[in-house]
């Protein structure tokens, strides 16, 4: 049984811990920021872990020392997340990050750029596990075989909405926070898309933010990345050639979270793309397969968030 511990639980954090006890995994410990919110974590991981009786620390080293779990997923803030990272490859532990990889604030582009080129070395010195949670990047499997004709249209769009946030978010909050789940799936329809092009545009309308860009420098499939935060319902599609698909969430018959993909009147219920991504990170770590988003992927990310921060046409 694979032994997991969760840092940053209140969060996305709960959503991991309990895929990782649906997939069978013992979930065995939990990092809090602090000493005083030891007890509300724990609460929460209860809600989501069914007879849950991991202990809490507020010291990532004091826990990996401790404990010695097999994996450990983080999802505490992004300028928390490589320290973390590398703590927990050098202690020999595999690794699930929350995206995106890292954000050090958009002065400190350069710096987060060099720190992902890091992680990759050290991954592969290391011979961890690493996987990035942009679970849209699962929805390929099924677009590609339900829709064959995706990569070959003229224009393509993917939209990614959130919840609102107490405090508005600007275009740049909205890009780090949100562009990495459009960015995965969108690698996969042109893997050719290795950095940010030369031709981009911008358009930021209140809290929704849209990127236009070719595929190729001479033209080619012309592709609008739009993210935001909105009042609910939420958005989150795929459209091209007046084809539209919808990406819902939707709860089977005890409760879990599955993903609806809907067009033109019809359905597919498929695997809650969360679940894919920890799935399949569970499954490499015992040695079966492949993560969904690699740490070459979470590089491929973060040359895209940083390379369109520095182009200067968001802020």
């Amino acid at each position: 049984m694979l032994r997991v511990a969760i840092v940053g639980a209140r969060g996305f954090g709960r959503f991991h811990a309990q895929w990782y006890a649906r997939l069978g995994c013992q979930v065995i410990a939990f990092v809090s920021s602090s000493a005083k919110t030891l007890k509300q974590n724990s609460e929460a991981l209860r809600q989501v872990v069914p007879n849950f009786q991991g202990r809490g620390y507020d010291s990532l080293e004091q826990m990996l020392e401790m404990e010695k779990p097999d994996a450990v997923s983080i999802c505490s803030p992004p300028h928390l997340h490589l320290d973390q990272v590398f703590l927990c490859l050098r202690h020999g532990v595999h690794v699930m990050c929350e995206k995106p990889l890292v954000w050090l604030g958009a002065a400190e582009g350069g710096e987060a750029l060099c720190q992902a080129k890091r992680l990759v070395r050290t991954v592969e010195e290391t011979k961890r596990i690493f996987a990035i949670n942009t679970q849209y990047a699962a929805a390929w499997t099924y677009l590609a075989d339900l829709f064959p004709s995706i990569g070959k249209s003229d224009q393509i769009s993917l939209t990614i909405q959130a919840r609102l946030k107490p405090q508005p978010s600007s275009p740049l909050d909205l890009w780090v926070d949100l562009g990495p789940h459009p960015l995965s799936l969108l690698f996969r329809i042109f893997p050719q898309l290795v950095n940010p092009p030369d031709r981009l545009e911008a358009e930021a309308v209140g809290q929704s933010l849209s990127l236009r860009f070719p595929v190729v420098p001479d033209g080619g499939p012309l592709v609008t990345l739009t993210v935001g935060r909105v009042p609910e319902p939420l958005e989150r599609s795929l459209s091209w050639d007046g084809k539209k698909v919808f990406f819902e969430a939707h709860r089977d018959e005890t409760g879990y979270f599955q993903t609806r993909l809907k067009w033109n009147g019809q359905e597919k219920i498929v695997e809650d793309l969360m679940q894919t991504s920890i799935r399949r990170f569970v499954s490499a770590v015992l040695g079966s397969g492949k993560v969904l988003c690699d740490h070459r992927e979470a590089l491929q990310q973060m040359t895209w968030l940083v390379g369109v921060v520095q182009k200067g046409v968001i802020s």
